[in-house]
């Protein structure tokens, strides 16, 4: 029998950093892939979610947000999120709509923003604008924001939603399936990530880095699982014949910028490791669905976000 044609592709999801992309990502799959926090640039890389249907099968590519980077790892992050850009055959561009209509909002459209429309625009990208958070907006304001960018592009759509409530999500998957070109089913059916489970946790604890430390310290941490073991049950607990895991051991290392964010990291008599440590084991836990003993280290590494060879092993490649 031939392989079924559906309809199947890539949708990037792109923006400025804290527009909602990985809460998006997040409440589209049904499960947690991307880490989430209030400060700009928590996602480094391109992480993959998955939704299927009978009929068609959407891969998003949630992204780093653009910025002017400072820093290698800067550089790489805008370089993901352009390569995502050009990989997907849709791309959504998400903009905050609550900071677009309120006091301080930018008189016309963002530098950042209208060079990702020019990049989309060479590229002849179908984009979906998405205008998020639209649950904390006047519903009078959307009319001239969604004037002000429908003036600067031919969007295929334009999509007001609201990440954290799921509002207008329907719509949004309807417009996509819409735009969807014939391809095959580039995952399994029910696949929700490429990601392993070593990604995840090292982005779990370093979610909680992010939500429990301040100023410079989040921004220049970073974290390798050094080891991830398994242990099993002896006798199969599925009906499938399958061992269930009884508990997993992770070894992880936090690297930090310089001393003193060391000692921060660590706190009064290690009181930071185990809150940080205590907080990502429980988000691990539930992820893995078994307990886990989670050993956490500290180690400086000055200047790590410019230093290629610590960037690689840490699976942020930086090109020649």
């Amino acid at each position: 029998m031939s392989e079924q044609t559906i309809h199947s592709g890539f949708v990037s999801l792109i923006g400025r950093p804290n527009v909602g992309k990985s809460t998006l990502l997040n409440k589209l799959v049904g499960v947690r892939l991307a880490i989430t926090s209030p400060k700009p640039q928590t996602t480094r890389q391109v992480v993959r979610g998955i939704i299927d249907d009978e009929n068609s099968q959407i891969i998003f590519l949630d992204t780093p947000g653009f910025h002017a980077p400072r820093t290698r790892l800067g550089e790489y992050m805008v370089q993901a999120a352009t390569t995502a850009l050009a990989d997907g055959d849709i791309a959504l561009l998400l903009v905050d709509a609550e900071k677009a209509t309120g006091e301080r909002a930018f008189p016309g459209i963002p530098s950042i923003e209208a060079n990702i429309l020019q990049k989309a625009g060479n590229m002849n990208k179908k984009v979906i604008l998405v205008l998020n958070k639209v649950d904390r907006v006047v519903k009078e304001a959307l009319l001239p924001l969604m004037a002000l960018y429908a003036s600067a592009f031919n969007f295929a759509a334009i999509v007001p939603i609201s990440a954290k409530t799921g509002d207008g999500l329907d719509r949004l998957i309807s417009e996509i399936r819409r735009l969807l070109p014939e391809g095959p089913r580039y995952y399994p059916v029910d696949s929700l990530t490429d990601q392993t489970e070593r990604d995840l946790c090292a982005e779990l604890i370093r979610e909680q880095i992010l939500l429990l430390t301040s100023e410079e310290i989040p921004y220049g941490a970073a974290v390798e699982i050094e080891s991830f073991t398994a242990l099993a049950d002896d006798e199969p607990q599925s009906d499938d014949g399958v061992t269930e895991r009884e508990l997993v051991r992770i070894s992880a290392v936090i690297y930090c910028n310089k001393d003193s964010h060391k000692g921060i990291l660590i706190g009064n008599r290690g009181s930071m490791l185990k809150n940080i440590g205590s907080r990502a084991r429980g988000q691990i836990e539930a992820m893995l669905g078994c307990p886990c003993y989670l050993e956490l280290h500290v180690k400086v590494r000055e200047d790590w976000r410019n230093r290629r060879g610590i960037l690689r092993n840490l699976g942020y490649e930086t090109g020649d």
